[in-house]
């Protein structure tokens, strides 16, 4: 065999784009896509295709697989993770997810020298005569260059795994958290193992900002993969953690160019969904406020919510608390207040509400003194009762929401609604600030 090979070519020529990038590659890196197909190409150069077997096609994962426990305890466990992956079911989704894994934990070398190590395993999965990991020189090559690789920060969200079964190219990934809430407000559709958002509740949590639009691909709900789940899943695991904020993860149908991402364009012209009309919704809901911030009564208009500082300040009057224990949810907001109004011991004092950038803080009118200070991720709930619109509140844990087990509602009566509606607002959209992350 020639002492070159045009596959350890290409893949020079691929890693020194990378190379050149001098930044962290991420999953939509354009450059990315060529130098793991080629990486790849050279996993099944000779390969034995059945292996002996007439009826099985072995691809590059089946030889990491059967490699097992040979490869060491830091590849071992690569491997089972890829094995316990559900987002990937054939052998080329997870042969494609082991590679990605171990670029970002820089193991390759390790792997190509264990392999080249057990001489009878080599052989009998690669044909000598035309394979790069079987042939002392070039395997060489190969590792000089891998060696390289590990030099270059691969920063690939390995959650990402949905869509390799059949491309390389990867989606835009998101996770957001949101607030607490019954109902997220998408309406998805399964297909190909996929759940997609075909519409999205214009009054919804997942309205917000337009974080989620329709074509997105839900694709993991409090940690769980939801690859190849029925939509009675997703309502389970809302029952199941219900009252506390919402974590879900999706493939974004776009990618950061604006471009449509191919994989979710196949599976939106099979349900024939009109993004246009979408993306005008979409649109539209950005001009609004969170729904979490929405009160019954009022109009769609926008409210300036925070002076430049950051901070918005109103005086209001704290009316008390009420105790809720291990219930934080929003609709304990109406009994609070009406509990809290109607004890008549309960002292009153006027004070400085002040939202920011990450809480809200309590003040003492008469002598600047903290009363409250709670950050966005102990706040689970904010709202005012209808038929008493001065008075207002919010329920707040002693640490975060997710691990609070004593929640109490504080109470505060403003001079007018207006006043009482805007600090609402404020507090809403500060958990808009908090509660997702990118």
């Amino acid at each position: 065999m020639s002492v070159s090979h045009p596959l350890l070519k290409i893949l020079k020529g691929a890693l020194l784009d990378l190379y050149n990038e001098r930044k962290s590659i991420y999953d939509t890196n354009l450059k990315l896509v060529p130098f793991c197909r080629t990486l790849e190409d050279i996993f099944r150069q000779g390969l034995k295709k059945n292996h002996g077997h007439w009826f099985t096609k072995s691809d590059y994962w089946t030889v990491f697989v059967k490699f097992g426990e040979k490869a060491g305890p830091g590849l071992y466990h690569l491997i089972k993770y890829v094995k316990d992956n559900h987002k990937t079911t054939t052998d080329q989704g997870r042969g494609r997810l082991f590679i990605r894994a171990c670029l970002v934990k820089k193991d390759f070398t390790m792997l190509i020298h264990k392999l080249r190590e057990d001489v009878n395993f080599l052989g009998m999965w690669y044909d000598p005569k035309n394979s790069i990991l079987n042939d002392d020189i070039l395997c060489e090559i190969l590792m000089s260059l891998l060696a390289e690789v590990e030099r270059i920060p691969f920063s690939l969200y390995l959650k990402n795994a949905s869509f390799l079964d059949e491309t390389w190219a990867m989606a835009e990934y998101k996770d957001y958290e949101f607030v607490p809430c019954d109902i997220l407000g998408v309406h998805i559709t399964s297909l190909n193992n996929h759940l997609i958002v075909t519409d999205i509740d214009p009054e919804s949590v997942a309205a917000e900002d337009g974080k989620v639009c329709v074509g997105d691909v839900m694709d993991e709900l409090y940690t769980e993969s939801l690859r190849g789940a029925k939509r009675g899943k997703v309502r389970d695991l809302l029952a199941m953690y219900k009252g506390m904020p919402v974590y879900v993860s999706f493939v974004k149908a776009r990618l950061p160019t604006g471009e449509m991402y191919r994989p979710i364009t196949n599976l939106i012209n099979q349900l024939n969904i009109d993004l246009s009309a979408s993306a005008q919704q979409n649109s539209n809901s950005l001009t609004r406020k969170p729904a979490h911030a929405l009160l019954p009564e009022e109009e769609q208009d926008e409210i300036p919510v925070h002076h430049p500082d950051g901070k918005a300040e109103y005086v209001v009057v704290y009316r008390g608390y009420y105790p809720l224990g291990e219930d934080g949810r929003v609709d304990r907001i109406h009994d609070s207040i009406e509990c809290v109004i109607e004890d008549d011991g309960k002292k009153t004092e006027e004070v400085k509400i002040e939202t920011t950038e990450t809480g809200v803080e309590v003040r003492r009118l008469s002598d600047n003194q903290v009363m409250l200070n709670h950050s966005y991720t102990e706040i689970s709930a904010c709202g005012r009762r209808t038929d008493m619109m001065v008075f207002f509140g919010y329920i707040a844990g002693e640490t975060t929401c997710n691990m609070a087990k004593d929640f109490k509602c504080y109470v505060f009566e403003s001079v007018e609604a207006p006043q009482a509606k805007i600090i609402l607002c404020s507090i809403a959209q500060g958990f808009e600030r908090t509660h997702w992350y990118l």
